[in-house]
């Protein structure tokens, strides 16, 4: 697989998958109830949905790979430290230690750590390639 046919046809679709996968958490959290929410975890949810649309938007961009990349590796590592970590900071909405929350609410934040997980591997994979053809190409 090339990085043009990542590119072309794979980030596309983990772009969605995590996009749809942030958008799922989001509306897990309204459904949960956000007042006990820290502004600080609503805000850094705020910046990875638009993170989410940008990476989106600029899908089949030549930037594509490393927003990818960047976006998605950073989002699995926050929602983790975020929700898996036991309370560590005013960044925590510690599933296991604060919030205790349903099946549902597991599975619909896992699902975004593994789409954001996705999206940040096949990104990488795409700028290796990228820029591993731009060095045969000089």
């Amino acid at each position: 697989m090339d990085s043009s046919q990542i590119r072309r046809e794979w980030l596309p679709i983990a772009a969605i998958a995590f996009l749809a996968a942030n958008l799922l958490h989001g509306a897990d959290h309204l459904r949960q109830g956000v007042d006990g929410v820290d502004v600080a975890v609503k805000v850094g949810g705020a910046m990875l949905t638009v993170a989410a649309v940008v990476v989106f938007r600029k899908r089949t961009d030549p930037i594509a790979p490393l927003l990818a990349t960047i976006v998605g590796f950073t989002a699995a590592i926050l929602v983790a430290a975020s929700h898996i970590a036991p309370h560590w900071s005013l960044l925590s909405d510690s599933y296991v230690d604060d919030v205790h929350p349903d099946a549902l609410s597991w599975a619909v934040m896992l699902l975004e750590v593994v789409a954001a997980s996705l999206l940040g591997v096949l990104g990488a994979l795409a700028l290796r390639t990228q820029v591993a053809l731009t060095e045969v190409h000089q």
